[in-house]
């Protein structure tokens, strides 16, 4: 995996997801940063859309789960980004204003509300995007697809605002409806969007809102060109090249970065372990990380891997021991109570983060047996939303059988994600939402390692 964190400090380097509802000027704002940024664009909806004009095509019903997934996974679709304005191509013809009209744009959200379909097209879209240097375009960009993106953009508009952008947008490629038409199909789109079982329409945790309805596209374009500058340069400055020293690299103490290295060194020399995006830790920052859990030695693996004087949380039951608490304490282990948080693992979390020292959980909270990825316990999302810090995903592969990876039967693997910040000025209205929308997002970001771990 390439990490695009080492050179943030470039604009086209970034990831930039525009999301909101159908007609609040995603595509227009979208294609217009990404000419003035020089980044290429990337309009995830043209993809649901073609893919729904060849369902509409065959003649399948759109609300056949099985069939128009079929049709998703079989589609072949490649952008063309050698002229300025990217083209889509569908099994190797390209698209044009057919995929705008209003029986695609009727049908659109009953065939990608289909969990197969989106599942096809996030896979697509990941591909395309992966690199970086993109202004990718959506319902999803920034909660599922790109969770780790470095800017994140929601708009939102009043429906008569949206009503009539869409009614010029339909004018203009030739294609006439009353607004009356169009406000009812935005709304079902609206119902059918944000109620869909996977990757529903939702605003990302660490988005920026911006209100389109009562000004000019110019305005708006402006407005969130300005946020992706000044992102991009407060991520710049806190990056720290290789050869400059990081503050917060390593631990503060002595014995903590000695035995840090050691357990690194062994595991590398008697188990062969291997570490995959280390890039995303040259940052002057404390991180919450989060990791899958399949082996007793997880907290030590992952923890050796992660550059910071880091504690982990784990369950209290672990404590009752008094030798074992004192050796898991000395460790820097925090008991947790799966059941509830207490105060008392809050307050060790936010002293861990007043010290500069970075905490990671595992939020599975019990060993995976098939040593796959599992839901996650309620609380992460709660735990790290209020931290303020950057989140940062892992995945670990081959402890659960070290037998094995002594031998070399089996690899030994650390994959260190990218990361999920929270900027500052990131208001929330409704906290519960966004502790749900942050846990999802951390478990898409795992996933993804997970993916490349057994690709």
């Amino acid at each position: 995996m390439r990490d695009n964190d080492i050179s943030i400090n470039k604009l086209r380097d970034m990831i930039v997801t525009v999301d909101g509802p159908a007609g609040s000027g995603k595509s227009t704002t979208a294609q217009a940063l990404s000419e003035r940024l020089g980044l290429t664009y990337l309009d995830t909806g043209a993809m649901y859309r073609a893919v729904t004009w060849k369902v509409l095509q065959s003649g399948i019903d759109p609300d056949d789960r099985e069939a128009v997934t079929n049709i998703a996974e079989e589609t072949s679709l490649e952008i063309d980004i050698s002229d300025s304005a990217p083209v889509l191509f569908v099994d190797g013809v390209p698209t044009g204003s057919e995929i705008r009209g209003p029986e695609v744009s009727e049908a659109v959200s009953p065939v990608s509300r289909h969990p197969g379909v989106r599942r096809a097209m996030i896979r697509f879209q990941r591909k395309a995007g992966n690199r970086g240097g993109i202004v990718a375009e959506g319902r999803d960009t920034g909660s599922t697809v790109f969770p780790f993106a470095h800017v994140k953009i929601y708009l939102v508009a009043d429906m008569e605002a949206r009503t009539k952008r869409r009614v010029k947008q339909l004018k203009q490629m030739g294609i006439t409806q009353t607004e009356d038409e169009i406000r009812h199909n935005l709304a079902i789109r609206d119902e059918i969007d944000s109620g869909r079982e996977y990757s529903p329409l939702v605003r990302p945790v660490g988005a920026f809102v911006v209100d389109t309805s009562g000004i000019t596209i110019e305005d708006q374009v402006t407005i969130v060109e300005e946020i992706i500058r000044r992102e991009s340069s407060r991520l710049g400055d806190l990056y720290e090249p290789k050869g400059r020293k990081n503050p917060y690299k390593r631990g503060r103490s002595a014995y903590f970065s000695i035995v840090q290295m050691m357990i690194k060194f062994f595991a590398r020399l008697l188990f062969g372990l291997r570490i995959y995006g280390s890039e995303t830790l040259r940052f002057s920052e404390s991180f919450f990380f989060a990791s899958n859990h399949i082996s007793w030695y997880d907290s030590t693996l992952v923890g050796s891997t992660l550059e910071r004087e880091t504690w982990f949380v784990a369950k209290k039951e672990l404590f009752t021991n008094r030798f074992l608490s004192w050796l898991l304490r000395k460790q820097h282990a925090i008991p947790i109570d799966r059941k509830g948080f207490n105060r008392s693992t809050i307050k060790a979390i936010d002293n861990a983060f007043k010290r500069g020292d970075s905490v990671l959980m595992f939020p599975e909270g019990t060993r995976s047996k098939t040593g796959r990825l599992k839901d996650f316990k309620p609380g992460i999302g709660m735990l790290a939303y209020r931290s303020g810090k950057t989140i940062v995903p892992a995945y670990i592969s081959g402890s659960n059988a070290l037998k094995d990876c002594f031998l070399r039967r089996r690899r030994l693997e650390v994959r260190i994600g990218r990361a999920i910040r929270i900027p500052d000025g990131c208001e929330s209205d409704d906290r519960k939402r966004d502790y749900a929308v942050l846990s999802s997002m951390i478990h898409e970001a795992m996933k993804m390692l997970e993916d490349e771990t057994y690709a």
